[in-house]
């Protein structure tokens, strides 16, 4: 996974927004289309620690990763 923090002038429609009191997390349609669950956990105070938790949907192209 990659996170990018830049998004001055970047055309974001094509990703979905997820709501978060902290973040705004923009998903890509491809990642959204393998995912059956994701589940998003920030912690700290001052300094934020992100986690991902991805489930592969059924049948998904590349759905035999674990630990995506």
């Amino acid at each position: 996974m990659s996170v990018d923090t830049n998004i001055k002038n970047k055309n974001l429609a094509p990703y979905r927004k997820l709501r978060h009191d902290q973040f705004r997390i923009l998903i890509t349609p491809q990642l959204i289309g393998m995912a059956e669950s994701m589940r998003v956990v920030a912690k700290g105070t001052i300094a934020k620690k992100l986690k991902v938790e991805f489930q592969a949907a059924p049948g998904a192209e590349g759905g035999s990763c674990d630990a995506c």
